[in-house]
């Protein structure tokens, strides 16, 4: 009994991802495609809409505002429009964790990690942490490093201020150790 349910646990460890991320990306289209719809439905003549047009039309969108985001004009009305939705209570903490969030995995030049460090606690335990900030004043406390310490499977972590001399650099692509300390290290190497 106990080998069919491993059995069971492994084809489920194999598929759960697939799923998640197939049903993610599923929904994700869906979602595009249904929202853009009803706008291309009133532009083009009617019959020629083919189911696919929203998802093209959805890309094409999003690679235009980073265009425009690009652009050195529009780059001023994108920062007022920031600074207006960074006013309003709610919409202010969901925005700028979600921008803060998208920077770290898309490698935003003022967000991404500077580099991988190792913790050492008590009895040689290591902790794996990412530098975000390597010169943090903390009211009399100069010079701290600011390293962020991200918890297995979850969103969210610690951010620590460390004195520099407790940081111990590791030669480790930061992509690769913040997957290594996600996934709890038990994915493969690559």
């Amino acid at each position: 009994m106990k080998s069919i349910v491993n059995i069971f646990l492994k084809g489920l460890v194999f598929a759960l991802p697939l799923v998640i991320t197939f049903g993610l990306v599923y929904w994700l289209f869906t979602k595009a495609e249904n929202l853009f719809k009803i706008p291309l439905q009133w532009v083009l003549p009617e019959g020629a809409y083919i189911t696919g047009m929203g998802v093209i039309s959805a890309l094409l969108v999003v690679f235009l505002l980073g265009l425009l985001v690009q652009a050195y004009v529009l780059k001023h009305f994108f920062t007022f429009l920031q600074s207006m939705v960074g006013r309003i209570p709610l919409i202010k903490t969901l925005y700028s964790t979600a921008q803060d969030f998208m920077a770290l995995f898309a490698g935003g030049k003022e967000k991404t990690m500077q580099s991988v460090v190792s913790i050492t606690l008590d009895s040689n335990i290591h902790l794996i942490g990412f530098v975000t900030n390597d010169c943090v004043d903390l009211g009399d406390d100069k010079g701290l490093v600011a390293v962020y310490f991200p918890m297995s499977y979850q969103v969210g972590g610690y951010t620590l201020l460390l004195p520099r001399e407790r940081c111990k650099p590791v030669d480790m692509p930061a992509k690769f150790a913040m997957q290594q300390v996600l996934t709890a290290h038990v994915t493969k190497k690559s």
